[in-house]
């Protein structure tokens, strides 16, 4: 009785099978071919903090000409065509010597934990990203000690402001913040886009009338679709605030949401991940 119902069960799923093509074609994500914006990622330090933020800018500048911040780069091929600096436009006058820093000092770099590809906690409970490697190269350049400060990126200005960190340094958008922070130097550009799927229908913008668009708490895009893009917004049937893209990105893909707002770095870096 039993070999005759798997039998059965055999047939009519070869059946289904045969009916639908064989297989149902592979759902993959991309971005719209429309953005929301563009903007450049820089160091944000502590207002006051101008000797810190012009020693990091240094280091970084020390570190394009000895090759080191394209070197990090090739880990992340995501952000390779948005890195912004370039040697030959780099002028080495005054820039701090290798070893030059106070070995007693602690550099804390603080960081979203969970913004790949600039930072992020790994399965291994250690820290990466485009920015930490960066980070961390600093300071074996100066000769500082590194610590790492992940937090949640709603809590970026708390942290900073009681001192839990000396820098905001992950993919931290610049514009419309010029006078909050002390600024290092602008080492990476970006654009804001939209990340669909590939069966979902949407091809534009203004396909996104009553779908349900997913965006990270206190980020570029969420700014975006609060202020220049607020008119887009508004056609939506919701905008689902998350903590991090990770969970945004995995309810996209359970169907849960219709659409990402996130920027081209870290949606590509997602996408790449998830196909591995």
């Amino acid at each position: 009785m039993k070999k005759i119902i798997s039998l059965t069960l055999a047939l009519v799923l070869a059946l289904s099978l045969c009916a639908c093509g064989g297989s149902k074609k592979a759902v993959t994500y991309a971005f719209l071919d429309e953005t929301l914006g563009t903007e450049s990622y820089a160091i944000g330090f502590r207002l006051g903090d101008t000797e810190l933020a012009e020693t990091v800018s240094g280091a970084v500048k020390a570190l394009v000409l000895n090759g080191t911040y394209d070197e990090i780069g090739k880990n992340y091929p995501e952000i390779g065509d948005y890195l912004s600096l370039k040697a030959e436009d780099i002028d080495s006058t005054g820039l701090p010597e290798e070893g030059s820093g106070d070995s007693s000092f602690t550099f804390k770099h603080g960081f979203d934990l969970d913004y790949p590809p600039y930072s992020y906690l790994q399965d291994d409970g250690t820290v990466g990203g485009f920015d930490v490697e960066l980070c961390q190269a600093v300071c074996k350049y100066l000769g500082w000690k590194y610590e790492s400060v992940p937090f949640n990126w709603d809590a970026k200005d708390q942290e900073l402001n009681a001192g839990s960190c000396d820098c905001i340094w992950s993919g931290f958008t610049k514009e419309g913040r010029e006078d909050k922070y002390t600024w290092g130097i602008t080492y990476s550009n970006n654009t804001q886009g939209i990340l669909v799927a590939s069966d979902s229908g949407i091809s534009s913008l203004a396909d996104l009338k009553d779908k349900i668009v997913g965006v990270q708490t206190a980020t570029s895009a969420a700014e975006m679709l609060e202020d220049s893009q607020k008119e887009l917004a508004d056609t939506f049937k919701d905008l689902k605030i998350y903590e991090t893209y990770t969970v945004a990105y995995n309810d996209l893909k359970a169907g849960a949401i219709d659409a990402i707002a996130i920027d081209m770095t870290a949606g590509s870096f997602l996408i790449a991940s998830d196909s591995k």
